[in-house]
C-alpha cells in the first residue's frame, strides 16, 4: 500500500489522503505532520491500521462537536450518535476496521469533550426542560433519565412555574373539547387515557377536568 497524494480541503485544517487501491480518507492537517505522511510513502499494515484509527478520532471529534454546536449533549447521546455515525462513516470511505476496537475510539473522543467541559448535564437537563415545557413533568425526568442524565441531578430540576393542571387545561381548550364529551363517561375516560399517556398524573387530570368545566 502506497499514499499516492495528499491535498488539502475546502474545509479547513482537513486534507484529504489517497492511497494506491483508490481509497481516500478525510484527515486533520496537524496530524499529518504527527505521523511523517508523505506523498509515495509506503505503509504497511500497522501503519495503515494507525492512520485508520487517527482518522476516525479526528471525524468523529468534529461530528461530536457540531452535535454540540446545535444543542447540549449527554454523554449518553453523544455516545450513541457516535456509533451510528462511524456506522455510516465506515461504509463511506471503506475503512477497513477489522483491527480496530470503535468502542475505544468513541470512549476517547467522549473523553476529551468531557475534558474541555462540553458535555455537560445541567446544560442539557435546562435546554430540554425549556424545549418541552408543554410535557407533564413526569414524562420530562422520564426523557431526562432515557437520555442518561445524572440521577444525582433530576430531584433539582427547575421546572417553569406552569403547573401540569394548567397544562392540561390549555390542551383542553387547543383540543376544544365540547362540555358535552366530558359528561359522556366513555368519552371522558378516552380523553384521560390520552393525557394519561401523554405522562400526566391522573390527579392532575381529574383537578384539571373539574376547574376546567367550572371555568367553561
Amino acid at each position: 500500500m502506497q499514499i499516492t497524494s495528499i491535498k488539502t480541503s475546502k474545509i479547513p485544517n482537513r486534507v484529504w489522503i489517497t492511497f494506491s487501491d483508490r481509497s481516500f480518507i478525510p484527515f486533520f492537517i496537524d496530524d499529518i505532520v504527527k505521523l511523517s505522511l508523505v506523498k509515495n510513502q509506503e505503509i504497511d499494515e500497522s501503519k495503515l491500521k494507525l492512520i485508520t484509527k487517527t482518522a476516525l478520532q479526528f471525524i468523529g471529534r468534529e461530528y461530536a462537536l457540531r452535535q454540540i454546536a446545535i444543542s447540549p449533549k449527554t454523554e449518553k447521546i453523544i455516545n450513541q450518535k457516535l456509533k451510528l455515525f462511524f456506522q455510516k462513516t465506515i461504509l463511506k470511505y471503506k475503512f477497513n476496521t477489522n483491527n480496530l476496537n470503535l468502542s475505544e475510539i468513541n470512549q476517547q473522543i467522549i473523553k476529551e469533550l468531557k475534558d474541555r467541559k462540553l458535555l455537560n448535564d445541567q446544560d442539557f437537563i435546562d435546554y430540554f426542560v425549556k424545549k418541552n415545557h408543554k410535557k407533564s413533568r413526569q414524562q420530562i425526568i422520564y426523557s431526562l433519565q432515557q437520555f442518561g442524565v445524572d440521577s444525582s441531578l433530576l430531584s433539582s430540576v427547575e421546572f417553569n412555574q406552569e403547573s401540569d393542571i394548567d397544562k392540561i387545561k390549555k390542551l383542553l381548550n387547543k383540543k376544544n373539547i365540547d362540555k358535552s364529551k366530558l359528561t359522556d363517561f366513555n368519552e371522558k375516560n378516552k380523553i384521560k387515557a390520552s393525557l394519561y399517556r401523554r405522562g400526566f398524573n391522573l390527579s392532575d387530570i381529574n383537578n384539571a377536568f373539574d376547574d376546567w368545566l367550572n371555568f367553561r
